[in-house]
């Protein structure tokens, strides 16, 4: 597509990633995060407050998430949205599957910036994106509805797997449950040809990594400190679908 239709999508991006703002805080509310999370913060304060602080010393102050409107959803949300946008417009014609990859883009933007804020990925985005993601497969570019169902179920197989080896402290079921969608998104089957879901996760591993070993080394975050895992998996799904088939 011409300059010119890339910068018309990457405006409708803008507007789909301020969109995408205003549902993560529609969502903070209908979530009840704020109550949930001061229900949290009284409770942690009761049992910190019996501590013997002479003996095992001053506990550390709790740590609350913002809530509403942030630049997360005013500026990194139409920001990435309007660049997914641009890109994907500049790199395909326009047809179904550009239409099908700027639905995911937009899946994707929300989904990254409300874990990023919450450390949180809803069900209630990522069971329906599941089930369109399935229901798009045939006509998704490359896929079919098997390769699209072989993908999220393999994909959330191996995170599931991994959470109960990890004992569910370093990875969550929200994080399988995203790499369901993401499985279904960019399908796998049994031939190279078809292992768009593997090289997602493996481009997710390898962006998280880089991304730890930075944060670490600028101490940022530290050892304990978590690293939402959903963004990473979200940037590599976007990625394969980017390069890979791109059927009108």
């Amino acid at each position: 597509m011409t300059g010119l239709a890339a910068g018309a999508a990457a405006a409708v991006g803008a507007v789909v990633g301020a969109g995408s703002g205003a549902l993560a805080v529609w969502l903070e509310r209908v979530e009840r995060l704020e109550e949930e999370e001061g229900e949290e913060r009284a409770q942690y304060e009761a049992e910190t407050a019996a501590l013997d602080v002479a003996a095992r010393g001053v506990a550390p102050g709790w740590q609350g998430d913002r809530y509403g409107w942030t630049f997360l959803e005013w500026l990194l949300s139409p920001l990435a949205a309007a660049a997914g946008f641009a890109a994907f417009a500049a790199h395909e014609s326009f047809g179904r599957g550009l239409v099908i990859h700027l639905l995911w883009v937009s899946v994707f933007v929300h989904i990254l910036a409300f874990d990023i804020k919450h450390r949180l990925i809803l069900n209630k985005v990522t069971y329906p994106a599941i089930a369109v993601a399935l229901a798009l497969g045939q006509v998704s570019p490359g896929l079919t509805f098997v390769y699209a169902l072989f993908g999220a179920a393999v994909v959330y197989l191996f995170f599931w797997i991994q959470s109960l080896l990890l004992g569910g402290e370093r990875l969550g079921m929200g994080d399988a449950k995203l790499g369901a969608l993401v499985g279904a998104v960019t399908g796998f089957g049994l031939d190279a040809d078809h292992l768009g879901a593997v090289y997602a996760v493996v481009a997710a591993a390898l962006s998280a990594g880089v991304v730890a070993v930075l944060l670490l080394v600028t101490r940022i975050r530290g050892l304990k400190d978590p690293i939402p895992y959903g963004p990473f998996l979200c940037a590599g799904a976007a990625l394969i679908l980017f390069t890979g088939p791109s059927a009108g």
